[in-house]
Parts: structure tokens; sequence; C-alpha cells
């Protein structure tokens, strides 16, 4: 079976996305029109803060389909027999123990051992040989988990608002990293709803499932454009790792 190229630049919360999104903001009329005058001579910066990612209690076998699909085809459809035993054999002890004590055969036992790796293990447990022929989407996955993820489950987005574009995006390390004038903060499960657009975001924080922190008098000055950003996030192409 030939296998097929997949990117992170859909699946949401990725750095490949926030770019996506930043894209879809640059280019959107409405939150040109209704972000004119906004963060200037102000701190208009904006930190999306997403917590309570299910790492733990999501495996590698959990995440969207074209992802684990792109798994096997790369390494258990594509690699011989011999290859793939030797690629087990450079396993750390303990892997190998538990892969021996699974039913199938070595494809099948493998397989079975990388699907249930847990989301946040899976950084520490993919060994080097392993590391070398699985996919590159999940590589930079596996970069993103290793490197952006705060505290095992949050996210922090930052987007450099100004009136009426986005020049850049990054995801901090801190929340002090950059300089910013309100945290958006709320579980995962919550900005599912929101990235979907099946949720609106002055609702979510009139109830409490959003937490604003910052000047709640300039974003109800500005909520069309508040409303404006949901919707080119609702507009993005995304799906959801979890």
């Amino acid at each position: 079976m030939a296998t097929t190229e997949h990117t992170l630049a859909t699946y949401f919360p990725t750095e490949p996305w926030l770019e996506q999104y930043r894209t879809g903001i640059e280019r959107s009329e409405r939150v040109t029109e209704t972000g004119e005058g906004w963060g200037v001579g102000w701190h208009g910066e904006m930190v999306f803060e997403i917590t309570s990612l299910p790492l733990e209690r999501n495996t590698l076998g959990d995440l969207p389909s074209p992802l684990v699909d792109s798994i096997e085809e790369t390494v258990f459809e594509t690699l011989d027999t011999a290859e793939l035993e030797e690629i087990i054999g450079a396993a750390p002890p303990e892997i190998q123990s538990s892969i021996d004590e699974r039913s199938g055969s070595v494809r099948e036992r493998a397989f079975a051992e990388l699907k249930s790796t847990s989301l946040v293990d899976a950084p520490d447990r993919l060994w080097p040989e392993l590391r070398s022929v699985i996919p590159h989407v999940l590589l930079a996955l596996l970069e993103q988990l290793e490197t952006r993820v705060v505290d095992s489950d949050t996210i922090y987005a930052w987007l450099d608002l100004r009136d009426g574009n986005c020049d850049s995006v990054a995801v901090l390390s801190e929340l002090g990293e950059r300089d910013h004038g309100f945290v958006l903060s709320g579980p995962y499960d919550v900005w599912k709803r929101l990235v979907s657009g099946d949720a609106a975001v002055i609702n979510l924080i009139m109830g409490g499932e959003l937490e604003l922190d910052g000047d709640m008098q300039k974003l109800l000055q500005y909520s069309d454009a508040a409303i404006a950003l949901t919707e080119v996030a609702a507009e993005t192409d995304s799906e959801f790792l979890f």
C-alpha cells in the first residue's frame, strides 16, 4: 500500500494550526473592519490558555485515524520482518518484554504495543531506531508534545492582535514569555466547541466556561471583533487530536 503524506496544519491545537488560523485572520475583512483600533496604544496581544489536554488518558492509538494509519502504512506494512525485528531488538528491555507478552505476529504485537503508548509517555518511549522510520507527521507531533506542552496538559497560544491584524503567533513555554493584554483560559473540551463553531466566545465567558484575565470593558467594546475572531476559527480547516 502506498504511503500518504500528512501534516499537522489542520490539527488543533498544534502550532501549525495556529499559523493557519493567523493566515485566516489576516485574510478576514470582518476582522480588519471590527478590529480597527484594537491594541493601538494598549496591549491587545492575547494568549489562549488551553488546559486539561487529555495526554495521560489518550494513547497513540486514540489519535485521528489518518495519523494512526500513517504509522501502520509506513512502519508495519513497508518494513520486512527482519527489519522490524531489528528495530524491536533495539528497544528498551521493558518494551521488548511487553511486546513479547502480547499475542499475534511480530507486526501485530509491535503495532499493538505502539498504539497502547500514552501520549504523555510517547516522547520518552519511542526509541531512536523506531523514530528513524515512523512518519514525519508523527515526529512533528512528538516535537509539539515535548516542547510546546506545559505542565503535562497546557498550551499557551499567543496572538499579536493589533488594529485588525495578526502579525505573528507563537506557542509559549510560559505565560509571561511575551507581552499580552488578555488571557482567555479554559479546558480543551470547551475550546473544541469554540473552534468548531458550536459556542460563542462572549457566552462562554459570561457563563464561566472560559475565564478572561484582562480588561473586560475593552473586550466588550470590541465584541464584534471577538466574534469575528471566533468565526475565523470556525472557518479554519480543523481536525482535533483528542
